[in-house]
């Protein structure tokens, strides 16, 4: 085998290297080969057979070269390494004994004994390797070209009508396809755009005079349910025939289309500014007065341009104007303007006067779409320079589309004249394009400050950028982003604020930072109105020093807009802030905020399943936002506008979850005085969520299973099949296939609704989403109470990064409501944050720290409280000598527990407000809720004791604080049950703990006491 060949080409360097493959090495037979071909051009590499099969089931076939012993060896080989298949050249050590038939369909027996046999077929071998390399290398520049030019293409006759149509836009177009032959071929390519198809009317009108290849801009084209963005080129054939080729740029689902019209609904412009014989000023008046006169030159742009507008250098003597939400005629008003200020300044002490050249062009909304958007605004920009320049000079000239008649030109995308440093001209514009974009994108400072920090990351090819805000004397950072994971940002921030402070000398670029030695690091002040908002911190490898500085100067080109549209953004806060907005809850649609990646990653999932009609399993920790992201899923389905049923499957008694499910007929059970109709009825046409849907019974479980299968059920007390059309979202806590190896969850019902999962990560998992929702709900708390609070200290945001968040979206919301309500300043501190202690297992019964402190929590109460927990004690000493009567003891504290929280649920409704209103973890409450309701506490004695609690518990929590309530109710218990002459072995039992907890609640009471 040539070692050349695609299959093995990376274990040879040279045609005449020959892989030679055995099954036992270093033998005389392998020996005598090689001296055969030692005074040849060939060499053999040997290589073991097995290593030939393993590259051959991974690559193209390709001839095998193989020595054996005799023609039975080589059928022996044959089948121990499933040869059979392959094409293989056996040199056999016994050629004497090579018969004429061969024994191996397909293989060849070679004597290469017989003189110019072995080099005959070498040469053959090596031939047919390189045949094959020509085909590799040819394919791919196939490829190349392809996507360079485009896979799309249709040919037009003289009238316009389509004389030809390749098979990949013939499937694109569908049914269309099959009849655009000899239509026009407008009305096979629908263009959704007058503008877009007057422009390529033109384009082909304008053809038949330049009779030259030309470039198409990008455009849209409509078909059944999608819209693509093309470009592409078009050029003449023989006999007045047109050639278009085309390329896929972009596409949307046509509501997308429709939706990405409305937020791209204004034009952008770009206009190119260049001094005329700026060389000949720098050889006539020296470089130092050229230097001065660009600076000058930006000081009139400066002067002329709104406050939106972005006015920049690159590396020539090239100027920018970016020009947002302007139209063509907009931008040519404005430029007239800046060439009449051109022409009238003088330049420097030497009073200079200068001629210049201006080339402007503009794309519309939909040309905005593509992702080769700002390239091609630049490049139709240089275009209309260099024709600004080619007729003289000091003309103001705007992009015409006649001006890409000549491909070869525009092939070279800085014509050859812009820029000795193109590379970072393309960066410095496509940097400004983006922040451009993003301007006036959001209003919110958390997120738009993470843009920009993932931008400049990204854009600049840095290892870390952050944006960081004076707050007094220290700074706070609004955001950061990294190149990779393993950055050391929190070192970064220490030394940003012991090294970083604002001073009156204008513009600071930092010199390398010597404590972080893996870094080269750039610092620019955030400078607007005078005063200085904060500090852009950007970091390079060390070995990136020439581009950090050539980058340092990019970017001081546009801090000053960077600044501005911070400055607009923090005014816009705080005005908002100052707005009462109290009883104004907003949707949980309204707070899935996010910037990390992993939530991204959700997000694109959410997206590709909601459009259809498959069940979603969600599966996420207590408080991770599984609910919000079933509306979403609902939002974006094909019903939004149908209804969105919830079914929190874990708050509802068990006898009534087949009624609240399925519904129920008239008298179907005592109590049924009317027809009902369940959640699935209710959601019909729409989406019913199941929440926490591992809590359902088994036996609700199989009803389930048949609804999941056939989209039916029958209600309570009916016989009726009824059928609806419903999308299923279940969520969950629980790992199922546990749960399904327990026996507690149906496997097939599992597995049914296991057609596309989603896992929400932990809060502790999305990066800097933590605080990014700390801002968010800091800012609404602040409106609902009135407050006028900034942000938070540099401390606070300290404490914050470094905690887990265990309780994940939900705890973090608590935790800035308090924080809101503890704070009387401007920023929040780190003491206003109320957070668990690393590692704590917060439980409900761990709420009691102290048993004997815990009547205290309710002695600065009311007389009614004091009552109403004697009124506790005394039912609690019935309950107790209840117990010990019965031949088994039981748990008086799960009975008391299951009291409280059943009472709980009625007066809050579900578990995730009572965990809530009691200051616990929601996904302690639930364990400790179904971990009671499968407990018997049916006994006779207790059915009065049990209605006499539960009226005593429905008035303890008619008051507040309902926190304290529980942990003063079970420390009376302990109390009551210590008191009892019982073995300690009894006394836990009642107590529901074991021996050495009961030993620590012993310990606690006599230390208090």
């Amino acid at each position: 085998m040539i070692k050349m060949s695609p299959a093995f080409a990376h274990l040879a360097d040279e045609f005449e290297r020959i892989l030679l493959y055995v099954d036992k090495p270093n033998t005389a037979h392998i020996k005598e080969l090689e001296k055969h071909t030692a005074n040849s051009e060939f060499m053999f590499d040997v290589a073991p057979l097995s290593q030939a099969v393993n590259a051959i089931k991974d690559s193209q076939p390709a001839p095998l070269l193989v020595a054996c012993d005799s023609e039975e060896h080589a059928i022996a080989l044959t089948d121990k390494y499933e040869l059979l298949e392959q094409q293989v050249y056996w040199l056999t050590a016994d050629t004497s004994a090579l018969r004429d038939n061969q024994p191996i369909p397909g293989h060849k027996f070679v004597d290469w004994r017989a003189s110019g046999v072995l080099a005959m077929m070498l040469s053959l071998l090596r031939q047919q390797s390189s045949i094959n390399q020509d085909k590799v290398y040819v394919e791919h520049k196939l490829n190349l070209l392809s996507d360079c030019l485009g896979d799309l293409s249709l040919t037009l006759n003289a009238k316009g009508e389509i004389k030809d149509i390749n098979p990949e836009l013939l499937s694109m177009l569908g049914t269309k396809g099959l009849s655009a032959i000899g239509q026009h071929w407008l009305s096979s390519l629908h263009i959704p755009s007058s503008t877009a198809k007057k422009r390529m009317q033109h384009i082909l009108s304008d053809l038949g005079l330049t009779h030259s290849m030309t470039r198409l801009p990008p455009f849209p084209i409509q078909l059944d349910k999608t819209v693509l963005m093309v470009d592409g080129f078009v050029g003449p054939l023989p006999d007045n025939e047109t050639l278009l080729i085309l390329r896929q740029v972009a596409q949307w689902q046509s509501q997308e289309w429709v939706a990405q019209l409305s937020e791209q609904s204004t034009p952008v412009t770009l206009l190119l500014i260049n001094p005329d014989e700026f060389a000949q000023l720098n050889r006539t008046h020296g470089r130092d007065v050229g230097d001065q006169v660009l600076k000058e030159v930006m000081q009139c742009i400066s002067v002329v341009l709104r406050g939106n507008d972005f006015a920049s250098r690159y590396s020539g003597a090239v100027f920018a104007a970016h020009l947002p939400e302007t139209n063509e005629k907009q931008g040519q008003i404005l430029a007239t303007r800046m060439l009449q200020t051109l022409r009238s300044a003088s330049f420097t002490s030497k009073k200079l006067k200068l001629e210049f050249s201006l080339g402007l062009a503009s794309l519309d909304s939909e040309e905005q779409l593509g992702e080769q958007s700002p390239l091609e605004l630049f490049r139709r920009a240089n275009a209309a320079l260099q024709a600004a320049r080619s007729i003289g000079g000091g003309k103001l000239v705007s992009w015409q589309p006649q001006f890409d008649a000549n491909i070869l030109a525009n092939l070279d995308r800085m014509s050859g004249k812009f820029s000795q440093a193109p590379n970072d001209d393309f960066r410095l514009m496509n940097l400004q394009w983006d922040i451009i974009r993003l301007i006036g994108s959001t209003h919110s400072l958390q997120a738009f400050s993470t843009q920009v920090c993932q931008l400049l990351a990204g854009g600049l090819q840095s290892k870390f950028a952050g944006l960081y805000t004076q707050q007094g004397d220290a700074l706070s950072r609004l955001a950061s982003s990294t190149a990779i994971a393993d950055i050391e940002v929190k070192r970064i921030h220490q030394w940003v604020n012991r090294n970083v402070r604002s001073t009156s000398s204008g513009t600071r670029l930092a010199q390398p930072i010597t404590e972080l030695s893996d870094f080269h690091c750039t610092i620019i002040p955030l400078e607007t109105r005078d005063q200085c908002l904060g500090f852009l911190v950007v970091c390079w490898s060390p070995q990136g020093k020439d581009n950090a500085q050539k980058c340092a100067e990019q970017l001081e080109q546009v801090t000053p807009n960077l600044a501005a549209a911070i400055d607009r953004i923090m005014l816009l806060e705080q005005d908002q802030n100052r707005r009462s907005v109290a009883g104004n809850e907003p949707s949980p649609e309204h707070e899935l905020l996010f910037e990390s990646a992993a939530m991204r990653t959700l997000m694109q999932q959410v997206q590709l399943v909601a459009p259809t009609d498959a069940s979603v399993l969600i599966i996420g920790e207590s408080g991770t936002g599984k609910e919000v992201i079933a509306q979403q899923l609902h939002n974006h389905s094909l019903h939004p506008d149908k209804p969105f049923i919830t079914v929190d499957c874990s708050t509802i008694v068990e006898h009534l979850i087949e009624s609240e499910l399925f519904g129920h007929r008239k008298g179907a059970f005592t109590g049924a005085t009317t027809e009902q109709p369940g959640k699935i009825a209710q959601a019909d046409g729409g989406t019913l969520f199941l929440d926490e849907v591992g809590e359902l019974p088994l036996d609700i479980q199989s009803k389930l299973l048949r609804f999941v299968q056939e989209k039916t059920f029958v209600a309570v007390g009916d016989q009726r099949i009824r059928k609806v059309d419903v999308r299923l979202v279940l969520a969950t806590n629980r790992n199922l296939p546990d749960e399904v190896a327990q026996g507690r969850f149906r496997a097939d019902l599992y597995y049914r609704i296991n057609v596309f999962t989603l896992n929400l990560p932990t809060l502790n998992d999305r990066g800097d989403d933590p605080l990014l929702l700390c801002r968010h709900f800091l800012r609404k708390f602040s409106q609902q109470y009135n407050k006028d609070i900034l942000d938070f200290s540099a401390a606070a945001i300290d404490k914050l990064n470094a905690y887990t968040w265990p309780g994940n979206v939900r705890e973090l919301r608590n935790c800035m409501m308090r924080a809101v309500i503890l704070c009387a300043g401007d920023y929040v501190e780190a003491e206003h944050l109320i957070l668990q202690e690393q590692g704590d297992d917060v439980s409900l019964k761990s709420s009691a720290s102290s048993p004997a402190q815990m009547p205290a929590l309710l002695s600065a109460g009311t007389k009614p409280d004091r009552v109403k927990l004697e009124r506790v004690s005394a039912l609690l000493t019935q309950a107790i000598a209840i117990a010990c009567q019965q031949n088994q003891l039981f748990s008086i504290s799960g009975w008391l527990e299951k009291q409280w929280l059943n009472q709980c649920v009625v007066k809050w409704g579900s578990l995730y407000q009572v965990a809530l209103q009691l200051e616990q973890s929601e996904s302690t409450i639930r364990r400790r809720y179904a971990k009671l309701n499968k407990q018997d506490f049916a006994h006779l004695d207790l059915a009065e004791l049990t209605l006499q609690c539960s009226r005593v518990f429905t008035e303890i929590l008619e008051h507040k604080p309902h926190s304290a309530s529980w942990p003063a109710i079970e420390s009376s218990l302990q109390q009551l049950v210590l008191q009892q002459d019982l073995s300690q072995q009894h006394k836990a039992k009642l107590l529901d703990v074991t021996q050495p907890t009961l030993r620590k609640i012993i310990q606690q009471i006599q230390t208090a006491v």
